[in-house]
């Protein structure tokens, strides 16, 4: 398994019961942080929450790539390429990544970046990969409901080290009203889950990232982004149009000038 988290907390927030069960399971995973979480905390504290709360789930140490928090791009190509040689060094069954249905927009550009490097960057990657997508801050469509309820106390106790998250926002309330929500359409004894959106290498290839988006909740943040490129193409046409016409006027005005011209030319 690669987990790629944009932030020291989301892989515990977002996918802590499945990492738990892998773990427990002898699954080889590789953990990654890929922000340096600076735009809530200090950096070094979060990535001394992120080193036990693993501690505690009972997964590897993560890595810390340290891009600037708040600040990735989907088509960055230093992110890309990190992305890539992950994939290619690790060679994954599943890759974990926040859904592109997220509100944070560092959740949704990691999504976006994995997506367009599975399917058009230079790596080439195994057709029986999967791409797992989990909810972190923003519930999303799932196919794929786990239960997690024998390893939810670890999830808690993990969660519980990121304690300089926990003052300024709520999240194991959050955590606990999402897990117990998504037990409704399980089997009683079930008392927390987990939701994932799973997609294949065939599914990849045949669908842009927005349609992938698209299936998994509302894209608002993507759509404002594909909305403003739209409009800025429009812009361009319009612009592209009106040159056009000029052109058009000022060509039409020298053929009647290089007429004119060769008409007295005769005369003479």
């Amino acid at each position: 398994m690669l987990v790629l988290a944009p932030h020291p907390d989301d892989e515990v927030f977002g996918c802590g019961g499945l990492l738990a069960q892998a773990a427990r399971s002898g699954a080889e995973m590789r953990v990654v942080v890929v922000t340096d979480g600076q735009a809530r905390g200090v950096a070094e504290v979060r990535r001394r929450e992120s080193a036990e709360a693993a501690r505690r789930l009972g997964t590897p140490a993560p890595e810390f790539w340290g891009f600037a928090d708040r600040g990735l791009e989907p088509d960055d190509p230093e992110l890309r390429s990190r992305i890539g040689g992950a994939v290619l060094e690790t060679r994954p069954a599943v890759v974990l990544v926040p859904s592109p249905a997220e509100i944070h927009p560092d959740h949704r550009a990691l999504a976006l970046a994995v997506y367009e490097e599975l399917r058009s960057g230079p790596v080439e990657v195994p057709a029986t990969l999967r791409l797992a997508a989990y909810e972190v801050s923003a519930v999303l469509r799932p196919n794929l409901l786990v239960d997690v309820t024998e390893v939810w106390d670890e999830v808690m106790a993990a969660a519980a080290s990121f304690a300089s998250q926990l003052g300024p926002t709520p999240y194991i309330e959050a955590m606990e009203g999402i897990a117990s929500a998504r037990r409704l359409t399980l089997p009683r004894e079930v008392r927390r889950a987990e939701a994932y959106h799973v997609v294949d290498m065939g599914y990849v290839e045949a669908h842009e990232a927005l349609e992938w988006a698209a299936e998994q909740g509302p894209t608002a943040g993507l759509a404002g982004e594909t909305g403003e490129i739209q409009r800025l193409r429009e812009e361009a046409a319009r612009l592209q149009a009106i040159l056009d016409r000029i052109y058009a006027s000022r060509t039409w005005k020298l053929h009647r000038l290089v007429e004119s011209l060769r008409g007295r030319s005769r005369r003479r």
